[in-house]
């Protein structure tokens, strides 16, 4: 066979190189032209406009695809010494014996084929090939050969000049562009382009798979750019650990100073704590490493330093200093995980509702009356007038009810309670559903299948948030239907018999409702309280008229109540006594007693507290950690 031999350093390839081997192919009739990679220049970490000799050699196999008669070869880089001597002549003839080579050269190099390893030999075993291009003055090239290496070893090169017109385009061109930002793209061909984006060469600003610390398992073995915030730094030498978290999660990172470079690591090194930077590198999984996976990083950017030292350092802070600095507590491993099982759990309640053909119908905010009396409610002025941020979108929802068959609203409610305790907030959200045509066990019933459906899927989503929170899983998984049901009655004479303090008519209290949930291994609904103690508007019982058909739903591990609800009253005349009973206007409701005058039917319902259903979840013990920006009664601030 025929073969021509171009060298180089291909950094990267690009179309004046494929130009040059077909014409050299087509004028010398030549069966193959071998592209040879150069090991040198060798990859320096730290130089941006550098490609390792792996990753050039790539390039070459990519850019000849397709390309009859054009082959990437390895010889170079795979054979020790020098590149491009008689040494690689000598090996090509020991490996393919019967074949005949062709050394391609540039013109602008003839003058310096004397300084050549053995050149006089290496010129007598291969014929030389020289490229001229417009630019490059041959003859004066060709005058240094003859003084060097004699008049003969000049003419035979002469009578193999070739000229070519390729287009005018140089590796360092290409590389200059892609750290410039200005377009290159077709200056190489377009595998290359792509790879040069996919791996990030020439500046590290080309990954494609840009990727979240959540999901890296799909980019195993794969180069990926992170975007995030430096969580922790240690290290010292030629290797640092780095922890990267990104809103989705935390990994290790590992940055060799020899291949990030010295300089881009002392940086991120004294940036301290929280500051922004992207990192790029490849993922390798590592049961060793926290989460299973690692990065190995070859390229740090940092974005933006932190100014100063981070208050919330990675160590034991008070809860009040922590809740002053909630905007950056929300940064911390637990409370990070807190609010993605609140997230999960929002959503949750969303597709639930969804799949059943429940209609969401928003309650308003500002209400226009204290239509239970102002203890609990929070007064605003309303213009020239009054009115009240709402304490429950329930009334509302009775009445998109009668309109839609199922409804329910989902947003945030508000009590002015002076409580203290950690299951209370001022403010907190009310997932509230409402059933046209339904009863107290249809409530239960739909109640019981919520908390189960909401645990069931926080268990099955949330695997890394509730291992981050070392929560207990098993109490969780006992959460199935169904759960018990028991009576007021019931539970009272419960306590009596565990010899707790409790009042018979009264309404149950946190420890109550702590020691009636120790009896069982998953939440309990307790039903038909008394109704003094009950909404007005809840239906009395007809088998005990002195108790409302009305349920609350108790949590297990000391959570308490998660759920409050029951079966409206419908007749008009039995609401208009209570309304007046409790000496409330009655002007205020007679939008609301308009139900009952236009087509009232059995009706049901009930209210989750999202906060108090997160904590339990996630094993927290106050509900403040349950919300972003927590509400109490000695805070409202950040």
């Amino acid at each position: 066979m025929r073969i021509g031999l171009l060298g180089g350093s291909f950094n990267p390839p690009h179309r004046g190189h494929l130009a040059v081997a077909r014409a050299v192919r087509a004028a010398l009739d030549l069966d193959e032209v071998w592209l040879l990679p150069a090991p040198r220049p060798p990859h320096k970490p730290g130089r941006r406009d550098m490609a390792s000799p792996r990753d050039r050699l790539a390039m070459v196999r990519l850019a000849t695809q397709g390309e009859p008669g054009l082959v990437a070869s390895d010889l170079e880089l795979r054979r020790p010494g020098p590149s491009y001597t008689i040494d690689t002549v000598r090996t090509l003839a020991a490996e393919r014996p019967g074949d005949c080579f062709y050394w391609v050269i540039g013109a602008d190099t003839i003058d310096e084929l004397p300084t050549w390893k053995e050149a006089a030999a290496l010129l007598e075993a291969v014929t030389f090939v020289a490229v001229d291009r417009p630019g490059h003055d041959v003859e004066e090239g060709l005058r240094a050969l003859a003084e060097g290496l004699g008049a003969e070893a000049a003419q035979r090169l002469r009578e193999h000049l070739l000229r070519v017109d390729p287009p005018d385009v140089s590796s360092t061109e290409v590389r200059r562009r892609v750290l410039a930002g200005e377009p290159w793209e077709h200056l190489v061909p377009p595998r290359v382009a792509e790879f040069i984006r996919a791996e990030g060469l020439y500046g590290r600003n080309f990954v494609t798979r840009i990727a979240t610390v959540r999901a890296l398992e799909d980019f195993v073995d794969q180069r990926v750019e992170l975007r995030g915030w430096l969580y922790k730094f240690r290290g010292k030498g030629k290797i640092a650990f780095l922890h990267l978290r990104d809103g989705t999660g935390v990994v290790q990172c590992v940055a060799k100073r020899d291949e990030v470079g010295a300089e881009a690591l002392r940086r991120v090194k004294e940036a301290g704590q929280e500051s922004a930077l992207i990192l790029r590198g490849t993922v390798r999984a590592d049961e060793r490493a926290p989460g299973g996976y690692e990065v190995v990083a070859d390229d740090l950017e940092l974005v933006a330093p932190a100014t100063e030292e981070y208050p919330i350092a990675l160590q034991d802070h008070g809860i009040d200093f922590l809740l002053s600095k909630r905007h950056l507590w929300l940064r911390s491993r637990k409370q990070h995980a807190v609010l993605r099982i609140r997230s999960e759990v929002c959503q949750g309640i969303r597709d639930f509702f969804y799949a059943r053909d429940f209609v969401l119908t928003d309650a308003p905010i500002f209400t226009p009356s204290a239509c239970e009396g102002t203890t609990n409610l929070f007064e605003v002025n309303y213009f020239d007038d009054k009115a009240y941020l709402t304490q429950s979108g329930q009334l509302y929802m009775e009445a998109t009810a009668m309109a839609h068959g199922k409804v329910y609203c989902f947003g945030p409610t508000f009590r002015a309670e002076r409580s203290k305790t950690r299951r209370h907030l001022t403010e907190f959200w009310m997932c509230e559903p409402e059933m046209a045509y339904a009863t107290l066990d249809d409530a239960m019933d739909l109640a019981e299948e919520l908390l189960e459906y909401l645990v069931g899927r926080a268990l099955e989503r949330c695997g890394r948030e509730l291992a981050v929170l070392e929560r207990d899983l098993e109490p969780l998984e006992r959460v199935r239907r169904p759960f018990p049901r028991i009576t007021y009655d019931e539970a009272a004479a419960l306590l009596a018999e565990k010899g707790h303090e409790f009042r018979y008519g009264d309404d149950f209290g946190a420890p109550d409702e702590t020691a009636i949930s120790e009896h069982f291994d998953r939440p309990v609904l307790i039903h038909r309280y008394p109704a003094a103690v009950k909404a007005f508007y809840m239906k009395r019982d007809p088998a005990a008229p002195d108790k409302a058909l009305c349920v609350d739903v108790i949590a297990p591990e000391g959570v308490g109540e998660v759920i409050g609800g029951g079966e409206r009253a419908t007749d008009l005349a039995y609401l208009e006594e209570q309304i007046a009973a409790h000496r409330l206007p009655k002007e205020a409701f007679e939008w609301y007693l308009d139900l009952r005058r236009f087509g009232s039917v059995p009706h049901a319902g009930f209210g989750l507290g999202l906060e108090r259903t997160v904590a339990w979840i996630a094993g927290r013990e106050h509900v403040r950690e349950a919300i972003p920006f927590p509400r109490t009664l000695y805070r409202k601030e950040p």
